[in-house]
């Protein structure tokens, strides 16, 4: 925990750095937005369709498995990654984060 008074210092650098060194408060503010993902994406916020394909692709996924039957893998993994390629794509509304 800063004190009172170490906050006002670090706001006066902080103040300083921003007025004599334009070129660094960019670099920061680049680096900032490059860690922050765009959009959150999650199954849950992708939707129904993506959902219910990830559970029939893992179903068949382990149904092909079990009965090493590689045809019904095969289908099992094409319908995981569409599931996971629909997630990613559709169109989850970003939550706000902090600021």
């Amino acid at each position: 925990m800063l004190s009172d008074r170490e906050r006002g210092v670090l706001v006066r650098i902080e103040q300083d750095l921003s007025m004599n060194d334009p070129d660094l408060v960019r670099l920061f503010q680049t680096l900032s937005h490059a860690r922050t993902p765009r959009r959150p994406v999650t199954m849950r916020a992708a939707g129904v369709v993506p959902c219910a394909l990830l559970i029939i692709g893992l179903v068949l996924l382990l149904l092909g498995g079990a009965s090493t039957m590689i045809p019904i893998v095969g289908i099992g993994i094409v319908l995981t990654l569409l599931a996971l390629a629909l997630a990613y794509s559709s169109g989850a509304e970003r939550r706000p984060g902090p600021a």
